[in-house]
């Protein structure tokens, strides 16, 4: 029997525990909570009460600190033992692919519901991971840092992130009314991700964007001037799928609880972290603006059957107790 408790750790827990185990925290408390964290994760995984998927938010977020990055890497690697999330356009493909099934009255999808998030099955136990190394059970790890100019793209989108040319770019004024802030971030989503607005940004979006509308074509969703395909866009089933859901909310309520905060580049990150993993996990760290927004305001840790713990003082012990009393 494999794990039953699905982690999803942030950068914040994995960086502060990186640390922990280089001996940089000069603070001894903070050092000595993080490394038995690691070591109750650790522990925890071995014995398939968790398990802790990596996904590629946490190399992309590593390598913006390149003395920390292999550190960072090797706790990824001890906690995940090979379990993965697919990446995020795969994830939101296949909602949309069932979104799309759904408004057409269709059976079909995947046979089994971890698959549209994981590589392999998160319920088996971590062993069966590992793969055999001259004899020895261990596993195999190839890192390939990312060229110095992906880096530095990043960068600049967050950068650009912060100045706010991202987040509310396409929704102008403010809604009065908060399901037509929700409405208008949805609408402003299927706009760039299905009528081009990110296929402008290059070639490879443009292939992206033809190839989702080649699977919806094979489910019987023609080409966006098609008439089924107007009203699929619009339906509840696509803008009621998670990622959109997530997403778009957050970004809702950032507008509407928090117009005067100046973006973060991190925030980038998150919303799309947030909006790929809150549907496939039982617990789920983020930094403590982003826990606000999930469980004050929109509480979805209800929605989404999700405990949600930030890295603060008083949140990081009840995380590590919740771990111990698995």
């Amino acid at each position: 029997m494999g794990a039953h408790v699905i982690v999803y750790l942030d950068q914040n827990y994995l960086s502060n525990m990186a640390k922990a185990r280089l001996g940089s925290i000069e603070d001894k408390n903070l050092a000595e909570f993080w490394s038995s964290l690691f070591d109750e994760l650790k522990t925890a995984v071995l014995t398939d009460k968790i398990a802790c998927p990596a996904s590629e938010f946490h190399t992309t977020e590593a390598m913006f600190d390149k003395r920390l990055e292999e550190s960072i890497r090797q706790v990824i690697d001890e906690l995940s033992w090979g379990l993965e999330f697919h990446q995020r356009e795969d994830i939101l493909e296949t909602q949309i692919s069932g979104a799309a099934l759904t408004f057409l009255g269709k059976n079909g999808g995947i046979k089994e519901t971890w698959a549209t998030a994981f590589e392999s099955d998160p319920c088996a136990p971590a062993h069966s991971r590992m793969q055999n190394i001259f004899g020895v059970k261990g596993r195999i790890s190839v890192h390939l840092s990312l060229p110095d100019e992906v880096v530095e793209h990043d960068r600049q989108l967050k950068n650009r992130y912060m100045k706010g040319e991202e987040l509310f770019a396409k929704l102008g004024n403010v809604c009065s009314n908060w399901d037509d802030e929700v409405l208008a971030q949805k609408m402003s989503f299927i706009d760039s991700f299905f009528l081009g607005g990110q296929a402008r940004q290059s070639i490879e979006k443009q292939q992206d964007l033809m190839r989702l509308w080649g699977k919806l074509d094979q489910i019987g969703i023609k080409y966006p001037d098609h008439a089924t395909a107007a009203k699929f866009l619009k339906s509840e089933e696509l803008l009621n799928s998670p990622y959109i859901d997530i997403c778009s909310s957050i970004n809702a309520a950032i507008a509407t609880h928090h117009p005067n905060r100046k973006c973060k580049g991190s925030d980038l990150h998150d919303v799309a972290i947030l909006a790929t993993v809150l549907p496939y996990c039982d617990v789920v760290t983020t930094d403590s603006f982003m826990k606000e927004i999930i469980v004050k305001i929109l509480n979805f840790d209800d929605k989404y059957k999700v405990k949600v713990f930030s890295a603060r003082k008083n949140d990081r012990p009840a995380f590590q107790k919740f771990i111990h009393e698995l």
